[in-house]
Parts: structure tokens; C-alpha cells; sequence
């Protein structure tokens, strides 16, 4: 919807610029860049732009080391709505602007966000399944937006120290409530990488008002 006449996929020298000035101003932790992987669309989904910007937001620490609670629960939902929020309003922007995009929100888009978000090289996959940063540890949502214009290239950064660290760590496998989080990763044939037995997940959370103690036993900050 609106993408009807949006044809435009150059972009001015400073519109990237703009545009992340405007995510920051709306309280937007993370910015990143990468091509849309097919591989990580789901099923019999179309998705609208060759390109991914990649948006993410901080969970407060303050709530979320209260899981598992009501108060980490609503802090979770309370990023989730934001988030997408501003996620469709920047999509608006760059239809707006004639470029054809797509919002992909938090709570469940048509695309995976792990790959992308490391592919964007914005975090790394930690032992748990979730992305984590140096800046946030696990503790930030993620969002998509898909579009035809032309996006910058990925900045390189260097995420050797914090692979290490969590390779040596373990407590998501240790501690997990359900323990539900491989020793081990397993890969599919399909070249997807498991690192969570998603039953004994659904069952914690169902059991432990939604757990979350994944987001509270990694370390808050690795840097």
C-alpha cells in the first residue's frame, strides 16, 4: 500500500544522513544497512525492496532485571509498540520520498531479523539465539524495513572480543529456566543454525509469565 508510483531508487548525497538523524531523534539505538537475504524470507512471502535497514531499540535494564515479572513483560511489549511504530513511520517517510519500502515490524515480520541484524553487522548470534552488542548485551528489539533505494555499505566492525566472550560464558546455558538453550548449536539442512529447543521455550514462558531470563542472565553491557 502506497508504493503504487514510488519507481526511485538513487538517493542524494546526504539522505542517509537525514534520515538516521531522523531515527535518533526518535529515539533509535541502532542503524544498519544490508541486502535482503531471500534465504531468510519466510515461506510463500513477498517481500517489497532488494534492500534491509535495520533499526533496533534498547530494553531497559532496570526492568528487565526484574524477569521473570510483569514489569520486564511490559517493558518487552512497551519496545515492541514503539518500535514499530517508528519503524511504520520511516517507512512512510521513504514512500514519501518515491522509494518503495516496507515495514517489517518487531512482533513478527516477513523476515528474519537474527540474519540480517548480523549481517548488518550491527551484533553478533549469541549462544542463547538472540542478537547480542557490546553496547546492550541481548537487551534491544529489532525491526526491518525492506526498500528499493540504495543503501550505504555495511560498516566493518571488528566483534572478535565479544564472540569470545560469549562462546566462554555459557550462563544462558547454565541457567535457562526451561533449559531450552543447546550446549551445542544444531545445523539444519536447510543451513539454518538452531540454538534454542523452542518447545521447552514455550513451555517456560508459558510456566514463568513469559520468563525473559535469557535477557537477564547474559550480561547487561559487553564492552
Amino acid at each position: 500500500h502506497g508504493n503504487e508510483n514510488n519507481t526511485k531508487t538513487k538517493i542524494p548525497p546526504d539522505f542517509w544522513e537525514k534520515f538516521e538523524n531522523k531515527a535518533k531523534e526518535l529515539d533509535i539505538d541502532f542503524i544498519g544497512y544490508t541486502p535482503v537475504n531471500e534465504n531468510f524470507v519466510f515461506k510463500g512471502l513477498k517481500v517489497y525492496g532488494k534492500n534491509a535497514i535495520i533499526l533496533g531499540m534498547e530494553m531497559k535494564w532496570d526492568k528487565i532485571k526484574t524477569a521473570p515479572s510483569g514489569i520486564c513483560q511490559i517493558e518487552v511489549f512497551r519496545v515492541y509498540k514503539v518500535l514499530g511504530n517508528i519503524t511504520i513511520e520511516l517507512t512512510e517517510y521513504l514512500k514519501g520520498q518515491g522509494y518503495k519500502s516496507e515495514a517489517h515490524h518487531p512482533f513478527g515480520g516477513k523476515l528474519l531479523d537474527g540474519p540480517h541484524v548480523v549481517a548488518a553487522n550491527l551484533g553478533i548470534m549469541g549462544r542463547n539465539g538472540l542478537i547480542i552488542t557490546p553496547e546492550f548485551g541481548p537487551r534491544q528489539r529489532w525491526s526491518i524495513i525492506s526498500t528499493d533505494a540504495e543503501i550505504p555499505k555495511t560498516k566493518k566492525k571488528d566483534y572478535n572480543e565479544l564472540k569470545e566472550y560469549c562462546e566462554n560464558c555459557g550462563a544462558c546455558v547454565r541457567e535457562c529456566k526451561g533449559g531450552s538453550v543447546y550446549e551445542t548449536p544444531i545445523k539444519k539442512p536447510s543451513g539454518i543454525i538452531t540454538h534454542i529447543d523452542r518447545s521447552k521455550c514455550i513451555e517456560s514462558l508459558l510456566k514463568n509469565n513469559y520468563c525473559s531470563y535469557c535477557l537477564k542472565i547474559c550480561r547487561p553491557r559487553i564492552s
